[in-house]
């Protein structure tokens, strides 16, 4: 690996860790503090100056690397809109359509004015039967697939060290499968990359000692985040002499990708907007099925790790893109798969407990089991079933509320990072 890159990831790492520190008191002045509420569980209200950071680092190191700051003028001024718009809605919030319509002209103004070539002209082999050559519907595609990886990171940005995880795994292994070979712009992007995520999650990450300094990236840094990912991934599967096949290229990018689509199908068939914020990602999942923040941060971490190593793996070994597809698919549908397993049986634990727990404590200790013979809505017994005998309404009873989507309770003092 080139000395300059790792000078470089080591600089951004200084100069964000010194931008989170110097903005942290800031942070309530300027609106940049998210409280608890709605969706957001978090505890305490923590500033919301991380991706605003992580924009200082990188326009510090781009501006002297070599090429100078003229190499990435494009690609500075798209993440300044970005940043400056998920900084509004992490203080004010917008509606989804403005951040849709936000999206996609900063999409559409890297594709069409880097000096790079950021468009995806072919899809590879994908399905076995020859290139798939994309024609007119190459710069709409590539505006896709960059709006597309923005809001992946944005609906990632949900438990403490998850956009910062995945963003530091995957650009550590851009780094080292690509020092040689990425095009030159590139490597210097994904340095600071690796190295500003590294600093923000000395303040994110789920570790008890960080906690008086905790800070999140917001969706300023989540998109950030996205946008730098997708532009280099998508110059590093095109061209000439591509370092990686595109759906290899996916791999790297394998939990965003999994999230966007679980995500948009699940939405769709509840009839909601595929931008409303929920709590069904798969990481809000892995909570309910009981899971510490910590441990979720490893998994996910790990699991990027993971399919990086696949994807450039199948590279190496000139594995037919049709099978790394289909490899793609199936591990996608058994990642989903193994977490809603895991939720169903947290949740069919907790609600035989409760179960037992009025049958045996009887009238003292009467929760609201959906489904559960002998209780109202009310959270009275009914007049038949096990219950039939408690009949007095004038028992004080302590309602415990228990429903399908009830999940383990929250284990850690500090859960929810910002969630989208």
């Amino acid at each position: 690996m080139p000395e300059f890159i790792l000078t470089t990831v080591l600089m951004s790492a200084v100069l964000t860790a010194l931008a989170v520190g110097l903005l942290r008191p800031w942070a309530g002045r300027i609106g940049l503090i998210d409280r608890p509420g709605g969706h957001k569980q978090h505890q305490g209200e923590v500033p919301v100056i991380g991706g605003l950071a992580m924009f200082l680092g990188f326009t510090a190191i781009l501006w002297v690397v070599p090429g100078g700051i003229a190499t990435y003028a494009v690609f500075m001024y798209s993440c300044a809109g970005l940043v400056a718009m998920g900084a509004a809605d992490d203080a004010r919030g917008l509606s989804p359509r403005a951040r849709l319509i936000g999206h996609a002209l900063v999409a559409a103004l890297i594709v069409t004015f880097s000096p790079y070539p950021v468009r995806i002209d072919t899809l590879g082999h994908l399905l076995g039967l020859g290139s798939v050559q994309l024609g007119v519907m190459a710069v709409p595609f590539t505006a896709f697939v960059i709006v597309a990886t923005l809001n992946a990171f944005n609906m990632l940005d949900g438990l403490d060290g998850l956009a910062g995880g995945v963003a530091l795994a995957t650009g550590t292994v851009l780094l080292l499968v690509g020092a040689h070979g990425l095009y030159p712009s590139m490597l210097p992007l994904v340095a600071v990359l690796v190295g500003a995520s590294a600093a923000f999650l000395l303040f994110n990450a789920p570790t008890m000692w960080n906690r008086p300094v905790r800070t999140f990236m917001g969706d300023a840094g989540s998109t950030l985040i996205g946008v730098t990912l997708a532009t280099v991934l998508v110059v590093a599967c095109q061209g000439a002499q591509p370092l990686l096949a595109p759906i290899n290229a996916v791999w790297l990018l394998f939990l965003p990708a999994t999230e966007v689509i679980q995500s948009t199908v699940r939405r769709a068939l509840a009839g909601r907007s595929p931008f409303a914020p929920d709590h069904g990602h798969l990481h809000h999942q892995l909570r309910a099925a009981g899971l510490s923040v910590r441990t979720i941060f490893f998994v996910v971490t790990a699991t990027t790790l993971v399919g990086g190593c696949i994807g450039w793996g199948f590279e190496r070994a000139h594995v037919a893109e049709v099978f790394s597809f289909a490899t793609f698919v199936i591990a996608a549908a058994t990642y989903c798969g193994v977490i809603r397993a895991l939720v169903a049986r947290a949740r069919a634990h907790t609600l035989r407990e409760e179960k037992e727990s009025v049958l045996a404590d009887g009238i003292g200790d009467i929760p609201h089991v959906q489904g559960v013979e002998g209780l109202d809505q009310r959270h009275y017994p009914t007049a038949h079933g096990h219950l039939s005998s408690l009949t007095n309404p004038n028992e004080p009873v302590r309602p415990r509320f228990v429903t399908p989507d009830f999940g383990p309770p929250d284990v850690e003092s500090a859960s929810d990072g910002d969630a989208a």
